[in-house]
């Protein structure tokens, strides 16, 4: 009996391999292939030892197989810190948009905007911000600038750029009377056929939007008002291969495309809704964000507030781009979702370890208006943007939950969830799988091309 047991396990354990082999190749993940192949190979040996061999050694081998096998399921299903969550206590501070680096980016000296921010606001910002505002915007210099590739990004961009008069409009007087939980179900419907990945309903919560206009068409300074009541938040998975190859140019074009995608989505689906009756306000990029987008969808479900400030989804780990639409359309609201992003940041650091800038905190959580997060140096995270000429993302990409979408990553995914122990066998494989600090660059064969 003993016997059968072990055999059928180090059996599974190569076919467990095996697999692994195929989605790396698959993955072009070259390191992975290599390691799982000679982890499928051990395996294949050790069953046709026990089969062929008669030996005490073997006897006393399955004996360890089958104690170390019931040891590790047990382990794996002891539900050990899967309670911990993302602590919210109240708070009505919001956060300026004219602080947000993106904002202070655009501050030119000579400016209305440059004197009153640096001269009234905050002078202490001004110096590292000259030295900032020295630098080529991203996709528009930079030591990773390429001009057939860098161009593409600044054109996708523009495209959103001409959609930020689109963002608000005319309610339709003709209101359509909703059941709020049938017009739930349609709204996620049509969000999902527009081409969104994963959709969810959050109660507005005014400490997630800014306090003042910092960005946009819109007046500079102006008091943003809060008067939604809902907020749909989605997100759009990013392409694997293209993340893969941070901090290099495609990721930034991936960045590029997935946010023109959100705003098509956005801006249709606003339109949608005003035109039954309702009011609708778009929230994308190149910017006309009044809102937060990470703290709705958190609240939407769609995902956990991970150690890099990203929201990381159970589908595709970090590895997406968020959309936001506020309505007043009568909508029920989602809840949070927790799978162990919390307990499997604390001692993970993959994305601290690799991130080039060092933004990414290694220490403990702190307190940020009224949120318990690991709070992001964001100055230096996004002078190394700019320093660079792309959105680099390599924390996106060294992250273990944002492995490719497939079978086989979803298994492991499920896997971390049951537990601490799980997630600590998660980490330690995809440090020997992938290594500590992953890199890969395989550009695109349309990327190569030279003129």
């Amino acid at each position: 009996m003993i016997h059968m047991i072990s055999v059928i396990i180090w059996f599974a354990a190569a076919i467990f391999f095996i697999v692994f082999v195929i989605f790396s190749i698959r993955e072009k993940e070259k390191r992975a292939a290599i390691f799982a192949s000679i982890a499928s190979i051990i395996s294949i040996l050790l069953v046709i030892a026990q089969i062929f061999l008669k030996i005490p050694a073997v006897l006393y081998f399955q004996w360890i197989t089958l104690v170390f096998f019931t040891f590790f399921i047990i382990l794996s299903l002891i539900p050990w810190r899967n309670n911990l969550e993302l602590r919210i206590f109240p708070s009505e501070e919001r956060f300026d948009e004219r602080d947000v680096m993106f904002a202070r980016g655009e501050y030119q000296p000579g400016t209305k905007k440059y004197e009153e921010y640096y001269g009234k606001l905050h002078p202490e910002k001004k110096e590292f911000d000259d030295m900032l505002h020295e630098l080529p915007d991203v996709c528009e210099g930079g030591s990773l600038y390429e001009p057939l590739n860098s161009k593409l990004c600044g054109a996708e961009f523009s495209f959103i750029t001409n959609l930020l008069t689109a963002v608000d409009g005319e309610v339709s007087q003709e209101r359509i009377e909703v059941d709020p939980a049938t017009m739930t179900e349609r709204i996620k419907g049509i969000t999902k056929y527009l081409g969104a990945d994963l959709v969810g309903i959050a109660p507005v919560e005014k400490r997630y939007f800014y306090s003042h206009v910092g960005r946009g068409p819109e007046e500079w300074g102006k008091k943003i008002e809060v008067t939604h009541k809902y907020a749909i938040s989605f997100a759009v998975e990013m392409d694997y291969e293209m993340v893969s190859n941070a901090p290099f140019n495609p990721t930034a074009i991936e960045s590029g495309k997935q946010y023109a995608r959100l705003a098509m989505i956005s801006v249709i689906l606003a339109n949608y809704i005003r035109s039954i009756g309702y009011s609708a306000r778009v929230h994308i990029s190149e910017s006309n964000y009044q809102a937060i987008l990470p703290p709705f969808a958190y609240l939407a479900g769609l995902g956990e507030l991970g150690r890099m400030g990203y929201i990381i989804t159970r589908e595709f780990g970090p590895r997406v781009r968020l959309g936001l639409v506020t309505t007043n359309l009568p909508l029920i609201p989602d809840k949070p979702v927790k799978f162990g992003v919390q307990d499997f940041c604390t001692f993970c650091k993959k994305c601290a370890e690799n991130c080039p800038s060092r933004a990414i905190p290694f220490g403990e959580k702190e307190i940020v208006r009224g949120v318990e997060k690991w709070q992001l140096d964001y100055e230096k995270c996004y002078l190394f943007w700019r320093k660079i000429g792309t959105d680099c993302a390599l924390c996106m990409y060294s992250c273990p939950y944002g492995k490719a979408t497939n079978f086989f990553h979803g298994l492991v995914r499920k896997y971390s969830a049951l537990s601490h122990f799980a997630r600590r066998v998660c980490k330690i494989g995809d440090d020997l799988f992938y290594g500590k600090k992953p890199r890969k660059k395989i550009y695109p064969q349309w990327m190569k091309l030279e003129v």
